[in-house]
C-alpha cells in the first residue's frame, strides 16, 4: 500500500476594481512539510480531500484557520490543517500594501490499495490505447496522472506536454488548464496573453470555467480593452451552465449597473442561484441587497450564511444587526465577536468601528490601547477615525 497525498491552491482569479486592486495571499510551496498521515486513519485506510480557509496576517503568518469541506475524517482534516499551517505565506495586498487575508487550499489524502493500482493499470492501458490513436480526451487524462504522480512518478515536464497537445486538439478542459497554468504561473512561466488565447478556444468549445475567466478579462481590461458588454454575454454564458463564479459576478453587473442600467432585480435573481448551491459571497451578497431594501428578516438567514464562512462583510453587517437587535434579538457579545472576526480578517470599516467602540467603552470595557491599535491599522487602508467620534451602529 502506498500513500499519495496532493496539496493544491484554489486558484483565485478575480477583476481589479475601479477603486481597489486586492490580491490574494498565496503559498510557498517549497517551504511545505508534508503533513503526516494519522496512524489510526492509515489502519483505517480513510481517505478524502479536504478544503481549508487559511487566515494570513500582513507578515505572511496564519491567523486562523476554517475548514470549508471536510474530507469525511476528522483526524485526516486536523492533520491536513497543522501540516499546511506551517508553510510560508505571502501575505495579500490591498493596492500593494500588505493586508490581512485569506486563501482557500484543498489537500488530497489518497492510498494505493492493491485495487486502486489494479484499476489505475487499467486505465492507463486505456488512455495509452485511445491516446496513440489520436483521442484528446485521452491524451489530457494521461497528463493528469503525469500531474497527480498517480501510476507515475511525478513528471511535470510530460504533464504540460500532453496537456498542450490534448489542448491543440481542441480539448475544451485542456485548453482551460493551459490558461490557467499561464495565469498562474506555477508549472508555467506566467504569461497572461496566452492565457487568453486559450481561454478563448476553451469559451468557445463550451468550457464554463474559461467563459468565466474571458469574461474576467473584459470586466477588467487585462490584456485586452475593458469591454462590460462582452464581460457580461460571457459571465451570462457560464452562468447558464451553472458556473456559480459567474452567476456572482452576472449578480453584480446588475447591481452596479455596469452592464447597462441598475436591476435589483436580475441581480437577486442571480445571486440567489448560486447562493442556493452554498456560494457564501452570493449569500453575503443577497443578505446585503436585503438589507438595503430594509428586509432584514430575508437578510438575516444570508448574511448568517455567509459569516459561518468568514465572510468579513458579512461578519460586520451582523455584528451590527446584534447590537441593534434589528431582525434578532440585540447581544453585545456575539456583536463584538463578529466584530472582532470582521476586524481580524482585514475589515477595514470593521476595524475603524471596533477601535473607536473600544476607545469609548461602548458594548465592552474601555480599552484605549487597543482601540488606538485598531484606527492605525483602519487608517493605513483608508478608513480613518478619532478616537472621540460618534458610532453608529448601521445595517
Amino acid at each position: 500500500m502506498r500513500i499519495l497525498s496532493l496539496l493544491l491552491p484554489l486558484l483565485i482569479f478575480s477583476a481589479a476594481e475601479a477603486a481597489d486592486i486586492k490580491r490574494p495571499a498565496t503559498v510557498n510551496f517549497s517551504s511545505c512539510v508534508k503533513p503526516e498521515w494519522p496512524k489510526e486513519s492509515l489502519r483505517k485506510e480513510e481517505s478524502g480531500t479536504v478544503y481549508i480557509k487559511f487566515l494570513i496576517d500582513e507578515e505572511g503568518k496564519v491567523l486562523d484557520t476554517s475548514i470549508q469541506k471536510s474530507s469525511g475524517s476528522a483526524l485526516l482534516d486536523e492533520a491536513a490543517v497543522n501540516g499546511i499551517q506551517r508553510c510560508g505565506f505571502t501575505p495579500a495586498t490591498l493596492n500593494d500594501v500588505a493586508v490581512r487575508g485569506w486563501q482557500k487550499m484543498q489537500y488530497v489524502w489518497s492510498l494505493e490499495t492493491d485495487e486502486f493500482l489494479r484499476k489505475t493499470k487499467e486505465n492507463v492501458a486505456k488512455y495509452r490505447t485511445a491516446a496513440l490513436a489520436g483521442d484528446a480526451g485521452s491524451i489530457y487524462q494521461l497528463a493528469q496522472l503525469f500531474r497527480k504522480g498517480i501510476g507515475f512518478p511525478f513528471d511535470n515536464d510530460k504533464y504540460i506536454k500532453l496537456l498542450r497537445l490534448s489542448a491543440e486538439h481542441s480539448y475544451a478542459e485542456a485548453e482551460y488548464e493551459l490558461g490557467a497554468n499561464y495565469t498562474s504561473g506555477v508549472l508555467l512561466p506566467k504569461d497572461l496573453d496566452q492565457a487568453l488565447i486559450w481561454y478563448q478556444r476553451a469559451a468557445d468549445h463550451g468550457n464554463a470555467a474559461a467563459q468565466y475567466r474571458l469574461a474576467e478579462f473584459y470586466a477588467s481590461g487585462t490584456t485586452v480593452l475593458s469591454d462590460p458588454a462582452q464581460a457580461a454575454a460571457w459571465y451570462r454564458r457560464a452562468a447558464e451552465q451553472g458556473d456559480h463564479d459567474a452567476e456572482v459576478a452576472l449578480g453584480r453587473m446588475y447591481e452596479t449597473g455596469q452592464q447597462g442600467q441598475k436591476n435589483t432585480g436580475q441581480a437577486t435573481i442571480w445571486y440567489r442561484r448560486a447562493a442556493d448551491a452554498g456560494n457564501t459571497e452570493a449569500a453575503y451578497l443577497l443578505g446585503n441587497l436585503y438589507l438595503q431594501a430594509k428586509d432584514v428578516e430575508q437578510a438575516v438567514p444570508w448574511l448568517t450564511m455567509a459569516a459561518n464562512d468568514r465572510i468579513e462583510n458579512a461578519e460586520a453587517a451582523l455584528a451590527n444587526l446584534y447590537f441593534s437587535g434589528a431582525g434578532m434579538p440585540q447581544n453585545d457579545v456575539e456583536g463584538m465577536r463578529f466584530l472582532r472576526r470582521a476586524a481580524m480578517a482585514g475589515n477595514g470599516p470593521a476595524m475603524r468601528q471596533l477601535g473607536l467602540m473600544l476607545s469609548q467603552g461602548l458594548r465592552a470595557a474601555v480599552d484605549t490601547d487597543e482601540g488606538k491599535v485598531w484606527l492605525d491599522r483602519a487608517a493605513r487602508l483608508g478608513h480613518p477615525g478619532r478616537p472621540d467620534e460618534p458610532v453608529h451602529f448601521a445595517f
